[in-house]
């Protein structure tokens, strides 16, 4: 039985129901607009506090104030607010030398350096026909000063950047040099004066070990790289290697685009590189083409492998193209861009994490291994030296283990002499920023 509705009720109902949405709509309007005037008060109170302090130290400050320093500084403070490690200010000159940083060509005297255990730098190497190397620069120097200044009395960060600089200008190091002779140990400290120039960035070694494997290890991502690993895979597939390493152990990261271009050679055509932004919405940043080296390939990784190169080990793994050996990798999986500001200076910021192929993040995790190989404290401080062979490299001669899984009918098994070691102690990589290595 139908029941029938008068039309004063279905009015009535009408009214109801238009005056529900009303009030529905006006609810969430004013939620929003709460949300907004609480962002809004609370900028307004960081500008008034700003204001507040700008005027109380112009007028009690008994010291001079640099305008394009406080600036900076204060373009610096709100970033380090963000309570992000990504997160930083570049001055207009440190973009500058970020600009310059990138290119094949970097700017400054051409030195790896790590911290050592009294805070100093110790010169891990010396890049061949760098403004160092002119200098007479040796491995093994320990850095005491930067034109003057205790190297311990800053933060490693900063006497790393003093090492940058414009083409021309100087720096007097202050240094600690050992030299053996009939076996007996002197220590001798003398100053050198470098002048700052161009050099070419060295990203990339190689080598053959265990008599027909390929080894190629990156130390970063950078301008140079793929034209560096371009020339490394020729020379190898010439000798005719039956598999290949990549060491990407102690790699920085670097560009995620170079990164793309070098990781193209191993895989066909597929996604490269994928991040998810705050919405969590996720975009391919880069593919690969068609066409792919076809060798057993091993990656060795360990705690110090960043960004860009846990891309390349995680997609490596994902598409099962080759094994992972090592240790887990750092877990920093962000996307920072850099974005320039209208006076020259510009802000990294965090956009987005980075992604694998079943749209999880290794940001925070790491990216896992295939083969867990351990390295004592002593063979992790020689291998940041570089001053460990592939020989006496457990994770290197488990990765060629790796690759006779795979099918390479490597000449000399691991753990034996391993004869055709071109480049001896080329293992390692430029070292990370954990390890406080660095290249200027």
């Amino acid at each position: 039985m139908s029941k029938k509705v008068s039309l004063g009720a279905a009015a009535a109902m009408s009214l109801v129901a238009a005056a529900i949405t009303v009030s529905l709509t006006y609810t969430f309007a004013m939620g929003r607009f709460n949300e907004k005037v609480a962002d809004v008060n609370e900028r307004q109170a960081m500008y008034t506090k700003l204001s507040e302090i700008d005027q109380k130290v112009r007028q009690d400050y008994i010291g001079k104030i640099g305008e394009t320093e406080l600036n900076d500084g204060i373009a610096a403070g709100y970033m380090a607010g963000l309570g992000d490690s990504g997160a930083k200010y570049l001055s207009a000159e440190k973009y500058k030398n970020y600009l310059s940083s990138t290119s094949k060509k970097a700017v400054g005297v051409g030195i790896r350096t790590i911290q050592d255990a009294d805070g100093n730098m110790e010169v891990i190497e010396v890049l061949p026909n760098s403004p160092a190397s002119k200098a007479g620069l040796q491995k093994g120097d320990v850095i005491l000063s930067l034109d003057g200044k205790e190297v311990i009395r800053l933060s490693y960060g900063e006497a790393v950047n003093k090492l940058d600089g414009t083409v021309g200008t100087t720096v007097k190091l202050g240094l600690l040099r050992k030299t053996t002779a009939d076996g007996k140990t002197t220590t001798n400290k003398m100053d050198v004066t470098v002048t700052r120039a161009e050099y070419q960035r060295v990203t990339v070694s190689s080598s053959v070990i265990n008599g027909n494997v390929g080894y190629i290890a990156i130390s970063e991502f950078q301008s140079s790289t793929k034209d560096q690993f371009v020339s490394a895979i020729n020379t190898l597939t010439e000798k005719k290697v039956a598999g290949l390493v990549i060491d990407l152990r102690n790699n920085s990261g670097g560009s995620e685009e170079v990164m793309a271009s070098v990781l193209d050679e191993f895989l066909p055509a597929v996604s490269l590189v994928s991040y998810a932004d705050r919405n969590g919405k996720i975009t391919v940043e880069y593919s690969s083409k068609s066409g792919e080296i076809n060798l057993p390939i091993s990656v060795v990784v360990g705690s110090s492998t960043y960004g860009a190169a846990e891309i390349f080990a995680a997609d490596i793994k994902d598409y099962k193209k080759g094994k992972l050996i090592g240790e887990k990798t750092a877990g920093h999986g962000t996307k920072e861009d850099m974005i320039p500001l209208s006076d020259g200076s510009a802000i990294q910021l965090s956009v987005g994490n980075y992604t694998r192929i079943d749209g999880k993040t290794f940001n925070g995790v790491g990216v896992d291994v295939d083969m867990a190989i351990e390295m004592t404290q002593e063979q992790k401080d020689l291998l940041l030296r570089r001053s460990l062979t592939t020989l006496e490299d457990p994770q290197i001669q488990a990765a060629v283990t790796a690759l006779v899984t795979q099918g390479a009918d490597v000449q000399q098994i691991p753990g034996t002499d391993s004869g055709n070691l071109e480049d001896g102690a080329s293992s390692a990589a430029s070292a990370s920023p954990s390890s406080a290595a660095a290249s200027k």
